[in-house]
């Protein structure tokens, strides 16, 4: 016999949306009425514009509409434009540029979270004197306005009188040393290094990995819900919509290669082009944006390994665990939940990080170290293209939710402790 909580649950899901939407406003006006005010700010100084730049996104919108002229409809082909390289913009390439971001971020992020964690593991040994000092010390790049500190960044590498030239000077007097002192860090056209011969491969390794990965991910939790056995959708979709593209990656590479024998000319492969073969002005910035960085995981790293009680350490240390399987046992699982937000936080930064760019090279040399962000600046500011700036804007922000997503996927950092 059903029980009077099973009769009342069934009865509610019978109750029409309207009636659950009445009811849920009815038992949650108080707290609407709370954010309410915020959220009527956030219409207009969010939502609006961003309706607004959906509009503009779908008209000729030029300079000359500023003024009120009403612009031509043209609907989505400014995204075509954007798309296929036609805007005829000098050294614009749309997909060379998204893979020059992407490895851009995975670079920077990856060094942000390494010698910060690294950092803070070793001023968190009780045996550093001074290390409070230190820690004040590491943590005034982050401190500093990005700006003030792109444009000393931006002297130090200059050709004439650089700080970077004159130390390399400085280095050839005392110690006899024939370093070059006169390099031009921020105008040198031709790579230093070349990798794009091995971007085939590492995408074909890179892309079978992920594939093998998430084939045996997919199998460990299955495509289920595990409290009610129901299709989980964004598993499903995350899990074998990854293993296709993936899957095809590397077939449509593999093929690539066996017919233009040995190299490889897809649309991946042609995506990471300039990432193969940065100019020396990337390496400047990437220095810069790395030191400029790393505080900010160190200051996450530090705070999360105060809170690690220190009897766990002392009860492997009686288990007799080596210090390698403490870090991996105990450090690593308790750091996981303040560094993975840190990390999807870092990305975003990173992916979107305007300042050191712009203030360092400017997107320059011919605009080899432009990013996403800084190039729709240049549509604006430049070239005064509003309609396909939009547009081109609009295609970032589904680039940032898909990796986004893809992120708080792989990690489930918003999930709450008991969904875990």
């Amino acid at each position: 016999m059903a029980t009077v909580s099973e009769v009342h649950s069934y009865a509610s899901d019978r109750r029409s949306m309207w009636q659950n939407v009445k009811e849920g406003v009815r038992v949650s006006g108080l707290p609407w009425a709370f954010i309410a005010p915020s959220v009527i700010v956030m219409l207009f100084i969010t939502f609006v514009p961003q309706a607004y730049q959906i509009v503009v996104s779908l008209q000729d919108f030029k300079a000359q509409n500023l003024g009120g002229a009403p612009a031509a409809f043209v609907g989505l082909d400014n995204f075509r434009r954007v798309l296929s390289d036609q805007l005829n913009i000098p050294n614009y390439n749309f997909f060379p540029l998204l893979g020059f971001n992407i490895a851009w971020t995975l670079i920077n992020v990856t060094f942000h979270a390494s010698i910060g964690l690294a950092v803070a593991l070793a001023l968190n040994a009780e045996h550093v004197i001074g290390r409070r000092i230190y820690r004040v010390l590491f943590v005034l790049p982050w401190a500093l306005p990005g700006y003030i500190t792109a444009l000393i960044w931006n002297n130090l590498w200059q050709r004439n009188d650089g700080g970077v030239n004159l130390l390399l000077q400085s280095i050839n007097q005392h110690f006899g040393t024939s370093i070059p002192t006169r390099t031009d860090w921020l105008g040198q056209v031709n790579p230093p290094i070349d990798l794009r011969s091995v971007i085939p491969a590492v995408t074909i390794i890179g892309c079978a990995l992920l594939v093998f990965w998430l084939a045996r991910r997919t199998m460990r939790l299955g495509l289920t819900n595990g409290d009610n056995r129901r299709l989980d959708v964004s598993r499903t979709v995350f899990s074998i919509g990854g293993i296709i593209i993936l899957g095809l990656t590397v077939v449509g590479t593999l093929l690539d290669v066996v017919v233009s024998h040995s190299t490889a000319s897809n649309p991946v492969i042609q995506m990471f082009n300039r990432a193969g073969a940065p100019v020396l002005a990337f390496y400047a910035v990437l220095i810069a944006n790395i030191w400029l960085g790393w505080p900010f995981m160190m200051v996450v790293a530090t705070g999360a390994l105060q809170s690690i009680p220190p009897d766990l350490y002392e009860a492997a240390d009686v288990d007799g665990a080596s210090k390698w399987t403490q870090f991996r046992q105990i450090t690593l699982p308790l750091l996981r939940p303040a560094m993975v937000p840190a990390i999807m936080l870092g990305t975003i930064w990173t992916f979107n990080q305007f300042n050191v760019i712009f203030f360092i090279t400017a997107g320059g040399p011919r605009g080899q170290t432009d990013l996403l962000v800084t190039q729709a600046y240049e549509l604006i500011q430049q070239n005064q293209l509003y309609g396909d700036a939009a547009a081109f804007s609009i295609i970032v922000f589904f680039i940032l939710l898909i990796i986004t997503l893809i992120n708080n996927r792989v990690t489930q950092s918003t999930k709450a402790y008991d969904e875990a």
